[in-house]
């Protein structure tokens, strides 16, 4: 409320009234125990930065121990010109957002945003973010999660994002949920994105989960991507557990198995037996192009094996076409959908063999005879340090003629490469 005090003043001989504005009173700020009851909310930044939060049954100062109470369907239209953090939001049934604000909701307690029934953000207007962290959950919904536009992330522990029914972005909507030691985003039912919405999970156990339904993205710009922490996890980086995971007319679901560990020997490497979490969506590697940085994969005699420039990087496999050129695939695409799998933090132990001969002159007339020879594995693009192959004759009087070898970098080579050493002297 505002109060006018007026001054008489004067000046020229004229009388006149200067009303000055002065603020009564502070907004009380809001917390937990107020119930909104439904009414519309508005979020704004006033002149003096203070976020503000109105009803048309009352307004509210905002701050970072603020809880947002509603026991009946709410939507809030976020117009603040600055970001906002707040303690929490419990919204006992539907929960819309509207609006181009930015709202964080950072909490200690094992949920930041509850919804009872729908979250239906920016599903109608505006382009907003809004963000949870929470010490459990991020976002938890019990019902849908609907999407047209703007950013929804959840970030914790267990679950960055939370969902006892569907999730449904569309256009230019973007769903994040990240999780340190679990499931970024989980859904009981479906997992979509359509007409170019964007979801990404992250997590040490699974990046997206869907128990009964879809991982399926749909229409050209739309993606799915699921990065798992942990490739020897229980669950893929995208997990249906229904084993339906798909990408129709254009779209993209991408695994990413990030800091793999992935390490790639002699052997042609069959990665999708070696790794439940690959094998899962990806029944024969034949039917994916692989890639690295630095290029140097390729499939031979059913594996996956490298050449001796690739040290440390990453490797694709992209399938975007239905036809297989080996047995039947569980990851389903149509039209131009695409399958990625991703492996960051990728090694090689590849080796070859030298052979190291000593030969031994006893000044007999017989010339050099072959006293010893071994072999010895060096890992491919090492430098071998010849003089530290020579052999020890400490208890005898032998001393070094000469060796055919000089320091080199370890090569890959089919047969062993040889290295001679002449001694001179008495055994």
């Amino acid at each position: 409320m505002k109060l006018k005090t007026s001054l008489l003043c004067m000046g020229a001989g004229a009388l006149f009234s200067l009303s000055i504005p002065m603020n009564a009173e502070a907004h009380a700020v809001l917390t937990g125990g107020t119930d909104l009851k439904g009414y519309d909310a508005t979020i704004i930044t006033d002149a003096q930065g203070t976020t503000i939060l109105s009803t048309k049954k009352g307004t509210y100062e905002l701050q970072s121990n603020s809880t947002i109470y509603s026991s009946k369907d709410i939507k809030i239209t976020l117009n603040n010109s600055q970001p906002i953090t707040i303690n929490g939001i419990q919204a006992a049934k539907d929960l819309e957002f509207r609006g181009a604000g930015e709202l964080d909701v950072t909490t200690t307690s094992d949920v930041a945003i509850n919804v009872g029934n729908h979250l239906k953000a920016f599903k109608y207007s505006g382009n907003g973010k809004v963000v949870g962290t929470a010490n459990g959950t991020g976002v938890k919904v019990h019902n849908e999660i609907q999407m047209k536009d703007g950013t929804v992330e959840g970030y914790g522990n267990n679950f960055g994002v939370y969902s006892d029914n569907d999730i449904k972005p569309y256009y230019g909507a973007v769903l994040k949920g990240t999780s340190e030691n679990g499931i970024g985003i989980y859904a009981y039912r479906d997992i979509y994105a359509w007409k170019g919405a964007t979801v990404v999970g992250k997590g040490k156990i699974s990046g997206a989960r869907s128990i009964i339904a879809h991982i399926q993205a749909e229409d050209a710009g739309s993606s799915i991507t699921g990065i798992s922490t942990n490739i020897n996890s229980h669950l893929s980086a995208l997990h249906a557990d229904k084993q339906m995971l798909r990408a129709y007319s254009g779209a993209a679901v991408n695994e990413v198995y990030e800091n793999s560990g992935l390490v790639i020997t002699d052997n042609p490497f069959v990665i999708n037996q070696a790794y439940k979490t690959v094998g899962r969506n990806m029944s024969n590697i034949e039917n994916y192009v692989w890639s690295s940085n630095p290029k140097a994969v390729a499939i031979e005699n059913g594996g996956l094996v490298v050449n001796t420039s690739f040290k440390d990087g990453q490797i694709t496999a992209v399938r975007q076409n239905a036809a297989l050129k080996k047995g039947n695939e569980v990851t389903q695409l149509k039209k131009d959908g695409r399958h990625t799998v991703t492996f960051s933090g990728a090694s090689t132990e590849l080796f070859t063999t030298l052979l190291v001969k000593h030969w031994v002159d006893l000044e007999d007339d017989l010339g050099y005879r072959l006293y010893t020879e071994e072999e010895i594995q060096v890992e491919v693009g090492d430098l071998v340090n010849v003089n530290m192959l020579q052999f020890d004759f400490t208890e005898e009087e032998m001393e070094l003629d000469s060796s055919d070898s000089q320091d080199f970098v370890a090569v890959k080579s089919k047969e062993p490469k040889v290295i001679n050493f002449y001694y001179t002297g008495e055994l």
